[in-house]
């Protein structure tokens, strides 16, 4: 990308939000490299645990850069740099002390030398760097120099102006018949919802860090947060949230232990999980495939793209639970009149029917006369019954539930084509692949593909 490229770029601010000790971290990474090259060792200290400040990094990583690359170039071989983070409400800066020599000078220039003999710290500028000049300029930033203290500061405001910051579009779930029923034919009978924010639960040891990212998601989220695992597994069976967070270290049992324990219940398997943890080494590789997690997210990681994760799964999510129930009930289930379907008895009974085909799947003679006994009904009150809150008869409920735990086992990417028949109780596989292949429009194999 050439010059006139670059400053095309510039012309208007996009903020988000950012941990600051994760993301000076991440650029102290990228220079790595050239300060091994020049011999000198770089490292940072913070006033706080963890900082909240928006900008946007495209414009502010390159000007970081080259203030941090310029004191590695003025520091003799052996030594380092020590790089002071601090942060208040009003504003954040990178500070190195103690610098002795004088020709990192010449990298900047003095805006008011008039003030030079009155003023201990005078405000600079790159001298030669047109385009680092234009970017901190636009971030708003300073370089702040004190000749008495041999200090060197690049300071910048906290909060950006609002109409420079990128804003997410908070999910809203609304209160009507098809959400509830929704909901409570994916939770308990019990669970209502009493908010249109989506219910998180996170878990996380680190009582700092949890407290932090409780502090930036509760704007749009309701969250309930743990340090313990076994305590946020007893909440989400009990609450049923619509997403759950976790890292992998947690008291009582580790998240990758969590999740997989949620992703493998018929409960609560539908809930989407994010995980989180240290970049992967082959112990972490290992829990990561082992936790069946939705995510999983390296720290340090940005809360804006924590809050994007968070809102595509809730979407997905929700959008996938009523294609299944219209696939499996019928199309015109979720439109039924609320008074057909608003009491607890008439969602259970639902939820008996669901719950006992799919205990039941692998039976190969598996009726819909065996339902009816299960739930003490004749076959006739049964049918009646389900036509009611339904739309539909019964009829083709067994062999759409096969059809549809088959898509799920086959896109899991864990079973074979071979072995699907006799889990879904269908014992031919070459019934399997034609009932399949009619009731989706392509083959088995076909839908290991595309998921792929």
């Amino acid at each position: 990308m050439d010059l006139k490229q670059l400053f095309a770029n510039t012309e208007k601010l996009n903020s988000s939000e950012y941990e600051l000790g994760a993301f000076i971290k991440n650029r102290i990474t990228s220079l790595k490299t050239h300060a091994a090259n020049n011999l000198v060792g770089l490292n940072i200290k913070t006033d706080f645990n963890y900082a909240s400040v928006w900008f946007d990094q495209s414009k502010i990583s390159p000007v970081i850069d080259k203030f941090i690359k310029y004191a590695i170039d003025h520091t003799e071989q052996k030594k380092t740099i020590t790089l002071l983070i601090t942060s208040n409400p009003e504003y954040w800066q990178i500070k190195i002390t103690d610098f002795e020599n004088k020709k990192i000078l010449q990298c900047y220039k003095c805006k008011n030398w008039q003030l030079f003999k009155r003023k201990e710290e005078l405000e600079y500028n790159f001298a030669k760097n047109i385009f680092c000049k234009r970017l901190i300029k636009m971030c708003n930033g300073k370089i702040l120099i004190n000749h008495s203290s041999h200090t060197i500061a690049l300071k910048f405001p906290s909060k950006d102006s609002p109409e420079n910051v990128h804003q997410h579009t908070a999910i809203q779930i609304e209160s009507n018949p098809a959400e509830e029923r929704t909901d409570t034919l994916f939770g308990k009978d019990s669970q209502k919802r009493n908010s249109t924010k989506p219910l998180v639960v996170l878990a996380d040891s680190n009582k700092e860090f949890r407290l932090y990212l409780e502090e930036r998601l509760s704007k749009d989220f309701i969250v309930k947060s743990f340090e313990n695992g076994l305590d946020a597994l007893e909440c989400i069976k009990e609450e049923y949230p619509d997403l759950v967070i976790c890292d992998i270290m947690l008291h009582g049992m580790y998240g990758n232990e969590l999740s997989s324990r949620l992703k493998t219940s018929g409960e609560t398997s539908v809930i989407p999980i994010i995980l989180y943890g240290s970049h992967i080494d082959t112990g972490q590789r290992s829990k990561r495939e082992s936790s069946l997690a939705d995510i999983f997210l390296y720290i340090p990681f940005h809360v804006e793209d924590l809050k994007t994760e968070m809102n595509v799964l809730i979407r997905n999510n929700r959008f996938l639970r009523k294609s299944f129930l219209e696939r499996i009930f019928g199309k015109k289930f979720l439109e039924v009149e609320e008074d057909k379907i608003s009491d607890e008895e008439n969602y259970g009974l639902i939820n008996q029917v669901k719950e006992f085909i799919l205990k039941n799947i692998d039976k190969e003679n598996l009726t819909i006369d065996e339902i009816a006994s299960e739930l003490y009904m004749s076959r006739t009150a049964f049918f009646t019954k389900w036509k009611a809150l339904t739309g539909e008869a019964p009829k083709y409920l067994i062999y759409r539930i096969r059809m549809e735990k088959a898509r799920e086992l086959l896109e899991s990417g864990k079973y074979s084509v071979n072995v699907l028949p006799e889990m879904i109780g269908l014992k031919s596989l070459k019934n399997f692949r034609h009932k399949y292949k009619e009731y989706f429009g392509i083959t088995p194999s076909e839908s290991i593909m595309k998921k792929q």
